[in-house]
């Protein structure tokens, strides 16, 4: 296939929900990092590292597996032993279930960038907000492949742990700051009160919980031809976190509050919106993404 170099439209894959990357879409990636970078400057965020994988023991605690089971990867590996081996190995080539010992290990792959942040607060007591910024690949399990709906993914995470005052303030500063920032980037973010995908039984009750009490707002761009997606999102975890981990703020249960940027859904939102090469995009937006 011959492409241009500056075309950064994504390669799909075998696999569903999976995008070979040219260099071009890696630039533009790397131009959105830095902008939220520059945005989120106004406060004194840590920077940390994260893997694309997790303790299972976190995220059991923290509640994800109880609630999204459907959209959780797990890391499993082989346990059996050589002899074993001899036997399953020529499965692989028949596609037979060559896979029938491999077990569950301690890590899962990480649903989103910001769970390795609630552990480290595991038993403190926050005298003044904590400030975190995060960046990851993540991975669901998603049940549909359209435009947008990838199973792995980047993410970067702004977090703020404190008290119900800081978290609720901060969160609405947010949410309209990066709706600003979207503008400035040519898009025209919609911004919707939404609910997560709870998995079972209690889900519509948990879903209009969420709804009841305003705790995320989705902030929905077009990423092909009549397909909005939620590029971002503003959440409020009220002390669930703080209740899990065990951390305090101001005397009470800790309260925790995210701004969650998709990076590749905000990427493939400007590429509908301003075409697959960046280069040749209106020099407000190319100056807006560059700080230029």
């Amino acid at each position: 296939m011959n492409r241009h170099p500056d075309d950064a439209t994504p390669l799909a894959t075998a696999a569903p929900g999976v995008q070979l990357q040219p260099a071009a879409y890696e630039k533009l990636l790397g131009a959105l990092r830095d902008s939220i970078g520059r945005l989120a400057a106004e406060e004194s965020f840590e920077r940390l590292v994260v893997p694309p994988v997790i303790s299972r023991a976190t995220i059991e605690r923290a509640g994800y597996a109880a609630s999204f089971p459907n959209l959780l990867g797990t890391v499993h590996s082989y346990t059996g032993s050589a002899a074993d081996w001899r036997r399953l190995s020529p499965l692989i080539a028949e596609d037979g279930p060559w896979h029938v010992q491999q077990e569950i290990s301690d890590l899962v792959l990480l649903p989103a960038a910001c769970y390795p942040v609630y552990a480290t607060l595991a038993g403190r007591d926050l005298e003044q907000p904590v400030r975190f910024s995060v960046e990851a690949q993540c991975f669901r399990q998603e049940a549909t492949a359209e435009a947008g709906r990838l199973r792995t993914f980047r993410m970067a995470e702004l977090v703020t742990a404190g008290t119900a005052e800081h978290c609720q303030n901060w969160r609405e500063h947010w949410l309209q700051r990066v709706a600003d920032w979207m503008e400035t980037l040519g898009l025209k973010p919609s911004i919707e009160l939404a609910d997560d995908p709870f998995f079972g039984g209690g889900r519509r009750i948990y879903q209009a919980a969420q709804r009841a009490q305003e705790l995320k707002f989705e902030l929905r761009v077009p990423v092909a031809e009549g397909l909005p997606q939620a590029i971002a999102s503003a959440n409020i975890h009220k002390d669930h976190f703080g209740e899990a981990f065990e951390f305090t703020a101001g005397g009470e249960r800790g309260n925790t509050a995210c701004t969650a940027f998709g990076l590749d859904r905000i990427a493939l939102a400007l590429l509908h919106t301003h075409g697959s090469r960046p280069v040749d995009w209106p020099e407000p937006v190319r100056t807006a993404l560059n700080g230029a």
